[in-house]
């Protein structure tokens, strides 16, 4: 009994520990307004059918991310937020709908 209660209690501890570290990741899906390497940052506008449309301001580390953006492609942001700033960490480009 003891060494199951042991066994409970690692797993527990080890679900506590891993699982910010899972939720961190998002995604969002949308269409790039503006892009500054020198600020390493860009803007995604996020479209919603109910809310309508809203900005998002990304940071990157790798400004080799930034490279290949141009305005108006649509895109599918991978990314984690560290308080109120959102830090991109991949970034894929999405074919828009007809």
């Amino acid at each position: 009994m003891k060494t199951f209660v042991v066994f409970l209690s690692v797993v527990l501890a080890l679900g506590l520990v891993a699982g910010p570290v899972i939720a961190a990741t998002h995604q969002m899906t949308g269409d790039i307004r503006a892009v500054n390497a020198d600020a390493k940052t860009f803007t995604l506008e996020q479209h919603k059918m109910l809310g309508g449309n809203k900005q998002h301001t990304f940071r990157v580390n790798d400004r080799a991310l930034l490279s290949n953006l141009t305005t108006g492609e649509r895109v599918k942001v991978a990314y984690e937020k560290q308080g109120q700033e959102l830090i991109a960490r991949e970034i894929h480009p999405v074919a828009k709908k007809k």
